[in-house]
């Protein structure tokens, strides 16, 4: 039985005030990666005058954003703001509800990176919003014969990631293989998960690993391995949720009641509690 369940090519999109992303997964492919909601992979290698993401709100959902290549300002109503540079992420839950922008920095070389939206359970939809900055240094890496893993999220080797959503299960690796090597990685059962490949060549379990291009696998062992080009790949796995889903825009609820309220409070300026 192969490992792969379903393939998924990233399309491009325009999102925020006018920006092009590459979007790998999201409102159609609810039920395939549950918890996961959605997934935007964003590349340049020149100088972009980006328009970002202006002011806009998130509730019921976190959001993570993760830069390999350039940096962004993150502004948010918690009274957050600062710059994620390379090798950085912010873990931003939204909860019952927050505001906030994202804005790409001026880099010669362009950017890279990746915003995924995770689902909340619906017992936690109403929390109060809270933010984690991670800081480069602060995610550890696992390094083996040709390859490196980069903890975001769980645990891999033992070794845990700064992000700790244990109780849902999130598993969240950046690999980064070299030329001719090759990794193993347990995908566990009773869970959802997928690999998204997006820089170089590789196979999956003796499949041919296209670029940005996402993969649902089945429960397993699987095999990831290089020949003549270096690869990185984004590795992610967590517990269904499977519950009803109300979603519009940046709002992801459980019923369409909820919906209604969340945009009354908008119109009304009460959003913000």
């Amino acid at each position: 039985m192969s490992i792969i369940l379903k393939t998924y090519k990233a399309k491009e999109v325009m999102e925020g005030a006018g920006v092009l992303v590459n979007r790998v997964f999201g409102y159609y492919e609810v039920k395939d990666f549950d918890p996961f909601l959605m997934l935007d992979f964003f590349s340049t290698d020149k100088e972009t005058n980006s328009p970002g993401f202006p002011w806009h709100p998130h509730k019921g959902i976190e959001t993570i954003s993760y830069f390999t290549k350039g940096a962004g300002a993150h502004e948010d109503s918690m009274g957050n703001k600062g710059t994620i540079n390379a090798g950085e992420l912010q873990w931003m839950s939204a909860g019952r509800g927050v505001m906030h922008q994202e804005l790409p920095a001026k880099s010669p070389n362009g950017y890279q990176g990746f915003q995924f939206w995770v689902n909340m359970p619906a017992a936690d939809k109403l929390n109060k919003p809270s933010y984690q900055y991670i800081k480069k240094g602060e995610m550890k890496s696992v390094f083996g014969e040709g390859f490196e893993v980069r903890v975001i999220a769980g645990n891999y080797e033992n070794v845990l990631g700064p992000i700790d959503k244990a109780d849902r299960g999130i598993t969240m690796l950046h690999v980064l293989l070299d030329k001719d090597s090759e990794i193993n990685i347990q995908r566990q059962s009773g869970k959802t998960a997928f690999l998204f490949s997006f820089e170089g060549q590789g196979l999956l379990d003796e499949q041919p690993l296209n670029s940005k291009t996402a993969y649902t696998l089945n429960q397993g062992t699987f095999d990831v391995k290089t020949t003549e080009e270096k690869l990185e790949f984004i590795y992610a796995e967590g517990t269904p949720l499977n519950e009803p889903i109300a979603w519009r825009g940046p709002i992801v609820m459980n019923t369409q009641e909820e919906l209604i309220e969340t945009f009354t409070d908008l119109r009304n300026n009460t959003f913000i509690k």
